[in-house]
């Protein structure tokens, strides 16, 4: 559904572009284009972002034998999406002239809100399955003892870590922000945004379809895993590279470097500013570019373990896909976890839960004081 809204958003921006290109017809409002844009330009992404939570849910069955706790509320939460997730588009033209103000709140102070709480029905549903599976199978001991015990040796549990907390903590609570009509005026178009898109595109989507790659293509190959110590490390080192990258874009879109210049110092510009002759700039960038260096490591090693085990993997009819085998046991499908009814085996993941909305908190008010101190220069 949300692949059809963004095709038909592109269709409805590109063809009267197109024809207008072509002379027959005169012209196309840029208002009503760049609307039309961001319903394909971000719908897109949001397909991605309703694939990467399925990525959870197999994942977390694949690794630890989770089911979700209630299915019927995960059920609802991709519903929610399908009600609020696009209407995120807007944030892209929060502070373009064409929109009225009524607009811009409701959009995204009242109805994306719909989106946001699928996402959180999500946050608290895959690491309670997790915990609940993991306490089923007898690690039991204090809050965080199943997080200790935890398949982390499978590259596909690492990757559901990574790319699950690395969206919910960067790319969660800054796309709320962005999406906020009062705090998007801090960074709209700065380096804070592709700091943004590079925390869902890449830290959240790209590792959970990684993470899954590491069964999906040894099934299909009906080859086992080469390099499969490399494949232990290798979604670390690369979120560990894309942490880094984007703190380093966000540091800089937040002191003001550019989103859409060719010339990110303005040097050829007559404006008289002065970006990055400072120091927090200068580190901002050089974190930048020691992350994307690391980042693209991670990636090459990836490419690698695919191609390796494609190419030069051992051939057997059953390849090993994880501890629990769930995908190729012998008689089919297999998982015997059971789903628990006592809140007790959820009691770590509330505190987790409680942790990442602090945090939200915490974001947002710097974020408000952060606009508060600003200094608007007017006429």
């Amino acid at each position: 559904i949300i692949a059809i809204w963004t095709l038909v958003h592109g269709a409805a921006a590109y063809i009267p572009a197109f024809l207008q290109s072509l002379g027959l017809i005169k012209s196309v409002d840029p208002a009503a284009y760049r609307l039309l844009f961001w319903g394909f330009g971000h719908g897109a992404q949001q397909v991605n972002l309703a694939a990467m939570v399925a990525c959870w849910y197999a994942l977390a069955a694949l690794t630890t034998g989770a089911k979700p706790v209630n299915e019927g509320l995960s059920r609802a939460a991709f519903v929610l999406y399908l009600i609020g997730i696009n209407l995120g588009s807007i944030h892209h033209l929060l502070v373009d002239p064409g929109l009225s103000f009524h607009n811009r709140v409701i959009n995204t102070s009242y109805l994306m809100y719909a989106a946001t709480l699928g996402s959180l029905i999500h946050a608290f549903s895959i690491p309670a399955a997790v915990e609940a599976a993991q306490r089923a199978k007898g690690h039991t001991k204090g809050l965080f003892g199943w997080v200790k015990n935890a398949p982390w040796s499978q590259p596909g549990f690492s990757a559901l870590v990574i790319s699950f907390v690395g969206f919910g903590f960067i790319a969660g609570v800054s796309g709320v922000m962005m999406g906020n009509v009062q705090l998007n005026m801090l960074i709209h178009n700065t380096l804070f945004v592709v700091g943004h898109f590079h925390s869902t595109v890449v830290l959240g989507t790209t590792i959970s379809f990684m993470g899954l790659a590491y069964y999906v293509v040894p099934l299909v190959a009906r080859k086992n895993l080469a390099f499969p110590k490399l494949a232990k490390w290798q979604p670390a080192i690369y979120g560990f590279g894309l942490v880094t990258l984007i703190g380093g874009m966000m540091m800089a879109g937040k002191l003001g470097a550019p989103r859409r210049s060719w010339d990110m110092s303005y040097e050829s510009s007559a404006l008289s500013v002065d970006l990055f002759t400072g120091p927090h700039m200068k580190l901002a960038t050089t974190i930048l570019g020691i992350g994307a260096v690391i980042a693209v490591t991670g990636g090459v090693l990836f490419v690698l373990i695919m191609i390796g085990t494609i190419f030069f993997g051992k051939t057997v009819d059953r390849p090993h896909v994880g501890d629990l085998a769930i995908v190729a046991g012998p008689t089919g499908p297999v998982n015997k976890v059971p789903v628990p009814h006592d809140a007790e085996d959820f009691r770590g993941t509330k505190v987790l839960i409680y942790v990442f909305l602090a945090w939200f908190v915490v974001m947002f008010s710097v974020g408000l004081i952060n606009l508060a101190r600003v200094k608007w220069f007017v006429g």
